[in-house]
């Protein structure tokens, strides 16, 4: 008789622990949030405005031009400031380890940065103008990431790798630019893909499951050319040279999709 009491009793109330068990499950979920996982592949968009470090752009030669212009031979056309704005996208990956992550990234950017820059010899006055210019219409860049969540959705960085970009520079000598017929001289150009690096930190917020926000910096160096222009009236021998170096810097805004890869937790009863 006390065996079947105390298997009604356990019957009885066997609902009710479960109800209980239940109910303190879910209250400890709900106290614990579990933040925002942010491993995984990503797509977004970007938009960034760049500036290139003023620069002197160096101009020398063959005698002649030191001969034609005494005095002013070597010279630089002074203050090159390449700055515009940049809009593309990117894709990358996260692995995240504890409050740590690490990733990649790789974006590519239209662009539209340029500036044109020009200096009068100080002996012959306005008559001889040297201008030159610089012109970036792609920029991309493959970096790695590393970083720490210091909030649940809130992920800082630092990052560092490639960068490329198409460079066109372009110079020459105006001797008779005040004149009905200019005279354009020594006219070098060059555009070509320029391979350095670059180096950055930024920040990114989990604004939803699988949407984030980001700001970064980054710092690029894309090396220094020479580029020559000949003489073309009268055609000659002789050549001037100029020395361009490309180096800036980017501030860039971002939105992010991530790919959720785990599969839904499917309850059994």
């Amino acid at each position: 008789m006390k065996r079947l009491g105390a298997a009604t009793l356990i019957l009885a109330l066997g609902p009710v622990a479960a109800s209980a068990a239940d109910l303190a499950y879910k209250a400890r979920s709900a106290a614990v949030d579990p933040g925002y996982n942010w491993s995984g592949f990503y797509v977004g968009v970007n938009g960034a405005y760049a500036w290139n470090n003023s620069g002197d752009v160096a101009v020398s030669g063959t005698p002649l031009i030191s001969v034609s212009q005494p005095g002013a031979v070597p010279f630089a056309v002074g203050g090159l400031r390449p700055e515009g704005y940049l809009v593309g996208g990117q894709v990358g990956w996260n692995y995240q380890f504890g409050a740590g992550l690490v990733g990649i990234e790789a974006d590519f950017d239209f662009a539209d940065i340029k500036n044109s820059r020009n200096v009068d010899l100080p002996l012959l006055g306005p008559n001889v103008r040297t201008s030159a210019s610089e012109k970036i219409d792609f920029f991309g860049t493959v970096r790695g990431r590393l970083g720490g969540i210091v909030s649940q959705r809130l992920l800082l960085f630092v990052t560092g790798g490639l960068a490329y970009a198409n460079v066109k520079d372009s110079a020459n000598i105006n001797e008779l630019f005040n004149a009905p017929v200019p005279a354009r001289q020594f006219i070098a150009s060059a555009s070509d893909l320029r391979y350095g690096w670059t180096v950055g930190a930024g920040a990114e917020w989990a604004v939803a499951r699988n949407w984030t926000v980001k700001g970064e910096y980054l710092y690029y160096a894309l090396g220094s050319r020479l580029i020559t222009g000949p003489q073309t009236n009268p055609v000659g021998a002789d050549f001037a040279t100029y020395s361009f170096s490309t180096r800036g810097n980017i501030v860039k805004a971002g939105l992010n999709y991530k790919f959720d890869w785990a599969a839904p937790v499917v309850a059994k009863y």
